[in-house]
């Protein structure tokens, strides 16, 4: 009825704290005050400094550790950006003092921890969410319409290139986490790669078998790899190729789906999406609503966490993805095709 509140306007906002105050803290951060049922009580990082720049930047307390978080009665939920390989433990912790998880891709460094983290979230029946925003991108989104409307026909490829220049800035020297071998398997394809395993799953279905090469090219400060190209088949039959890198000239973000019917393009971050059919080659442009995927998958999981339902990338899916970067992974070191390894229930 007009001018009721609906129950969604009464509901309290999730109390979180975020735990990691770098580039995508502050990023998620600032997401949380778009509307997102989500409100920023507290915070916690490494650095003294940097946390309390952070805490009074954004109007929150800071918090001496992770313990000190999941200690605070006032405090729902946590937003983890933290080191990779601390991101099955910290889950695990947050479950186990019943805090609710929002925690940034990669889910983990293992699909053994990645199923660890979700069992213990399930267990203590808190909601578990990735970030995984990519997939909720408006021409993400419109690509899946048109798939599912049979547009483009029987798809049999999918091509894309996710990567940066984060090569040439500070965030990747000697010292940093992110340079670290241990925490970016696969180079790029951690950071930024596993994004698009994520959206092309979401598009055409399971992955199967990667063969993946993966080198240093240009970097010279660090030694990790900087360039990564995988293929990729689908149990649908389909195929795929991905690029991704820490060292292109500037940011590249691109998608390709080939149909037997139509092609189909998305540029500009996901903002843009062309098509063109069979036998019209000349690319026409599909309408796209603007959306903000940080805030739409935030205030997903504000929602889930008061109505205590599921969010659309869970540990589960995230788990997935992670099984795709482990066969990644494997497929560079033995320089042979690799079969992603799926438990029942994944």
């Amino acid at each position: 009825m007009a001018g009721q509140s609906s129950r969604a306007d009464v509901l309290p906002p999730v109390r979180v704290a975020a735990v990691g105050v770098g580039m995508w803290g502050r990023a998620l951060a600032d997401a949380v005050g778009k509307g997102t049922g989500l409100a920023l009580v507290a915070c916690t990082s490494r650095g003294p400094a940097s946390r309390a720049a952070f805490a009074a930047a954004r109007g929150c307390r800071e918090l001496p550790g992770y313990e000190a978080v999941l200690a605070d009665p006032e405090v729902e939920g946590v937003l983890i950006t933290t080191p990779h390989s601390l991101h099955a433990g910290q889950v695990v912790a947050a479950a186990e003092h019943g805090k609710h998880v929002f925690v940034d891709k990669p889910f983990t460094l293992t699909a053994e921890d990645g199923r660890r983290a979700t069992e213990a979230c399930r267990r203590a029946g808190v909601v578990l969410a990735v970030g995984h925003q990519r997939r909720r991108q408006a021409a993400s989104r419109a690509l899946k319409g048109l798939l599912e409307a049979g547009t483009l026909g029987r798809v049999a490829q999918i091509e894309g290139n996710f990567s940066a220049d984060i090569g040439f800035s500070s965030t990747l020297t000697p010292g940093m986490w992110r340079a670290d071998r241990a925490e970016t398997p696969g180079g790029a394809m951690t950071n930024l790669g596993i994004h698009y395993v994520d959206t092309y799953r979401y598009l055409l279905g399971p992955i199967v078998r990667v063969m993946a090469f993966s080198r240093r090219v240009a970097l010279t400060r660090v030694a990790i790899d900087d360039a990564t190209s995988i293929l990729f088949e689908f149990a649908s039959g389909a195929l795929g190729y991905l690029g991704t890198s820490w060292v292109h000239a500037n940011r590249t973000a691109v998608l390709t789906l080939h149909g037997t019917e139509a092609q189909a393009w998305s540029e500009a971050d996901g903002a843009r999406l062309h098509l063109a059919r069979r036998g019209r080659p000349e690319r026409e442009a599909v309408p796209l609503e603007p959306v903000d995927p940080l805030v739409e998958e935030l205030a997903e999981f504000a929602r889930c966490v008061r109505a205590g339902t599921r969010p659309e990338v869970g540990g589960e899916e995230a788990t997935v993805n992670v099984a795709v970067l482990e066969a990644i992974v494997e497929s560079v070191e033995s320089g042979r095709a690799a079969t992603v390894r799926r438990r029942e229930g994944d």
